[in-house]
């Protein structure tokens, strides 16, 4: 249970990381935001592509795994900072594509 809590601690620190990363590079260039926001953009960026780095699994798994967090994450950040609630194809795909990525990460071999 811990490596699984660690792991996903670290998929959503990744997540956060590359959508808020986006986010902010989004608002510099699409709404004219200050270049501060570019700058912590990517920086945010440049940090997730490291963070994926302590997940214990080699590479294209913990990135097909990241995909699907990476859904879940789009669809929460759009609901907490852009205020746009999820229809119920939203939620129901989110969830599709969990259990697809928890068979994929966490089945044991």
């Amino acid at each position: 249970m811990e490596v699984i809590l660690a792991t996903l601690g670290i998929f959503v620190l990744a997540a956060l990381l590359e959508i808020g990363g986006g986010y902010l590079v989004w608002k510099w260039l699409r709404d004219h935001r200050g270049k501060i926001f570019g700058l912590i953009g990517g920086l945010a960026l440049f940090l997730y592509g490291i963070v994926p780095t302590f997940q214990p699994a080699e590479f294209g798994r913990v990135y097909a795994t990241y995909g699907g967090i990476f859904v879940v994450m789009s669809i929460v950040w759009g609901y907490w900072i852009d205020k746009k609630k999820p229809d119920r194809f939203e939620i129901l795909g989110s969830l599709v594509v969990v259990v697809g990525v928890a068979v994929m990460f966490y089945f044991p071999r």
